[in-house]
């Protein structure tokens, strides 16, 4: 898929800076960016669906914690 991306300038410059830093391109860059956040949402979901289940299951214990 291709589109436009447009930066503040600033944002910009520090992307230019990274990519010549780590030797790859702005478009690389910005693909690797993307695939990190994407996979850190996925990670965070899965640690919620997690958190919700163990609160499920420990529902009564939780209870029986709060009235001391």
């Amino acid at each position: 898929m291709a589109f436009t991306l447009t930066l503040k300038p600033e944002v910009e410059q520090r992307l230019r800076e990274l990519a010549e830093a780590e030797h790859r391109s702005m478009h690389k860059t910005v693909e690797v960016a993307i695939e990190a956040y994407l996979d850190r949402q996925e990670r965070d979901e899965w640690t919620r669906q997690a958190a919700r289940r163990v609160r499920e299951r420990n529902a009564e214990f939780y209870e029986m914690l709060g009235d001391r």
